[in-house]
């Protein structure tokens, strides 16, 4: 990657340290817009994530497949943090709203960090791109409490 990228990653990484304080809005608008995500991804994911087929990892791990899987378990080769590693989490459309919002909400320690995306239809948009980004098209089994 070339030095602009990096100038590029590194402000995101120091504007995003103050939107950490934020609290997580568990609220998410509905239904996605699957077309819009994907505007929205490529504005704020795609400088670290390719959400393709077949695409390699970059800064962050490449998201096909992501959707409904559990975290780190899709064996791409990406230097997971063991915190993520250790979580368990399934993507579920739940957990991608706060993840995109706050990943150390979710995973406390974790290695990423972004400017949240605050407004809640803009996170149903780009959850609903991700499920367009995988083989696997039914949404993940909820898990059951007790």
């Amino acid at each position: 990657m070339g030095l602009k990228v990096y100038a590029v990653v590194s402000a995101l990484l120091l504007s995003a340290g103050a939107a950490q304080a934020q609290a997580v809005d568990p609220a998410m608008g509905g239904p996605g817009d699957a077309a819009h995500g994907q505007v929205l991804f490529k504005q704020r994911c795609q400088l670290c994530h390719l959400p393709d087929k077949g695409a390699k990892n970059g800064v962050g791990p490449a998201l096909w497949g992501a959707y409904g899987t559990v975290a780190t378990s899709r064996g791409t080769g990406f230097a997971y943090s063991d915190k993520l590693k250790a979580s368990g989490i399934v993507w579920t459309p739940d957990k991608l709203n706060i993840w995109i919002q706050k990943p150390a909400s979710l995973v406390p320690g974790v290695k990423m960090v972004l400017p949240p995306v605050t407004q809640p239809q803009d996170r149903a948009d780009i959850i609903a791109f991700l499920k367009t980004e995988t083989d696997a098209k039914d949404d993940p089994p909820a898990k059951k409490k007790g």
